[in-house]
């Protein structure tokens, strides 16, 4: 198993910089072998970087389960539809036109169970984008099972008729979609940042935490799904040999082009403001911590982060900051915290840059090397995001002069990377005791135009701390680290001028 690079010294050349990163790990190794096993303090510690506002669902840890490869996530998903018996709810960006076998197994499910229901939560642009879409694949349970089976599809307030007419279907995402990952089997809820489709199931790597009989936490993400779907379009039934009839989520809208986005962004916000206010700690005592006990380091707790800077729900930027706030130690003699941060679309906004040197944490960052960027090798304008990237690449790399700091870029041959994650392990200890897992990349898109949600698990718990981090260096053993002078030196990572100039001109939009 690989561990996570060392963050170098950036005064140092690449080779001398490599050559230090190797010992840092070995020496970090042994000394982690014969560190205490004693349970850490700091569950109790970071109660206090959660908002009065936000709940925490204690959570058995036992029943947290973490999976590892695509396989792992549509096994557990179809085995989940396949047992399910009272409901599943699935919130996704989309279901990939060759996923038929989800729809079938949906169907078999509601076939053989007449008490289960089905709630679908897509993207519009993209649950209709396409020669077969999301839509197209579900509309015949629509049709089937009318009282069971609901189809919903989430449509930003952002976007009204002049956007639809002007801008080509596949770039109107760019102006926010729904985002959330969630699969709920009955009693268990899966977060995760894979849609539905059959890369995510099969060479496209993701994250995904699987809570078994997650009780209040799992209603919680169901009444968020359906919450969001109160104010999305919902498939409604055809006739036969009819096109699918979307209802607008504005009673008074007359169609899809001519939303009254508004009207829908004053109901969304709404809608959200009583969802909060309904399991807000001071009002649900049940998504709320007990008092410490004696033995407040063996706690595990969940706390459910949502992210929709369109309606005005801002959470994730505004925990990321007392965490790292939390963290920054006291003097400049105390030891750092280690924190590991992946994403597959490396675009940090201002908002999260400026926490990093602040923190004086060692910061390790894992990203998708070009290849194994979902755009690569694409056609029309997506072929240059790849090297966007880079182009923002290089600009994490230049915190390398002010802070302890590593980037990494992940290659599998014939597989793209899309995981995303943060794990914060405290001073002298070797596993991770914060660790966030959902749909966001904390970049610029999900900090100010899609819809997120993530779950941050805090645990004493040794043998979950222990799955959290083979789960963190399984991620990091097909990676490299790189060097502002490795990107330099090498002619495909040259960025042209005319990209770098776009990239910053529609940053927010990555």
């Amino acid at each position: 198993m690989k561990a996570i690079p060392a963050p170098a010294r950036p005064a140092l050349s690449a080779h001398l910089r490599l050559r230090l990163c190797s010992t840092i790990i070995r020496r970090q190794h042994r000394a982690c072998s014969q560190a205490s096993t004693a349970r850490s303090a700091y569950p109790a510690v970071l109660r206090p970087v959660f908002s009065p506002t936000t709940p925490l669902f204690p959570a058995n840890p036992a029943h947290v389960e973490i999976l590892a490869q695509p396989a792992d996530f549509f096994n557990s998903l179809a085995d989940g539809i396949a047992k399910a018996r009272k409901r599943i709810v699935l919130a996704s960006l989309y279901l990939g036109a060759s996923e038929q076998r989800v729809a079938d197994a949906l169907r078999d499910a509601l076939k053989r169970n007449s008490d289960l229901t089905v709630d679908i939560l897509v993207d519009y642009f993209r649950g209709t984008r396409g020669p077969k879409s999301t839509v197209d694949l579900l509309q015949p349970l629509v049709n089937e099972f009318p009282d069971r089976f609901k189809l919903s599809l989430y449509h930003t307030p952002k976007v009204g008729s002049l956007i639809k007419k002007i801008v080509p279907p596949r770039f109107i995402e760019a102006f926010g979609l729904q985002h959330m990952k969630v699969y709920i089997l009955d009693d268990d809820v899966m977060l995760s940042g894979a849609n539905l489709n059959t890369d995510y199931f099969v060479d496209r790597q993701d994250r995904y935490i699987r809570f078994r009989q997650a009780g209040r936490l799992t209603e919680y993400y169901a009444d968020l799904v359906r919450t969001v779907a109160s104010f999305s379009y919902a498939a409604a039934p055809a006739n036969l040999g009819q096109s699918a009839a979307l209802r607008p989520p504005t009673p008074h809208a007359s169609d899809p082009v001519r939303l009254d986005t508004p009207a829908l962004k004053l109901r969304a916000a709404g809608a959200m403001r009583d969802f909060i206010n309904r399991w807000s700690p001071q009002r649900n005592q049940e998504s709320k911590l007990p008092p410490a006990s004696g033995d407040a380091s063996a706690e595990t707790y969940v706390a459910p982060v949502l992210h929709m800077a369109q309606l005005g729900i801002r959470q994730e930027d505004k925990l990321l900051a007392r965490i790292f706030e939390t963290i920054t130690p006291a003097t400049a003699n105390d030891r750092p915290w280690t924190v590991a941060l992946s994403s597959g679309y490396l675009n940090f906004p201002p908002s999260i840059l400026s926490l990093l040197p602040r923190s004086r944490a060692s910061l390790a960052v894992l990203t998708a090397a070009p290849e194994a960027n979902g755009f690569f090798g694409s056609k029309g304008v997506s072929r240059h995001l790849p090297a966007a990237y880079t182009h923002l690449e290089k600009g994490i790399m230049r915190l390398a002069e002010v802070m302890k700091i590593t980037v990494s870029e992940w290659k599998k041959p014939g597989w793209t990377f899309h995981a995303k994650g943060l794990w914060c392990t405290p001073p002298g200890e070797r596993t991770p005791v914060l660790a966030f897992i959902g749909s966001s990349n904390f970049g610029y898109r999900s900090l100010y135009r899609d819809v997120e949600t993530q779950a941050v698990i805090v645990t004493g718990d040794e043998a979950l701390r222990t799955a959290l981090q083979k789960n963190l260096d399984d991620l990091w053993a097909d990676s490299s680290v790189m060097t502002p002078e490795q990107l330099e030196a090498n002619p495909a990572r040259k960025v042209h001028p005319g990209v770098a100039i776009t990239t910053r001109i529609i940053r927010t939009m990555l």
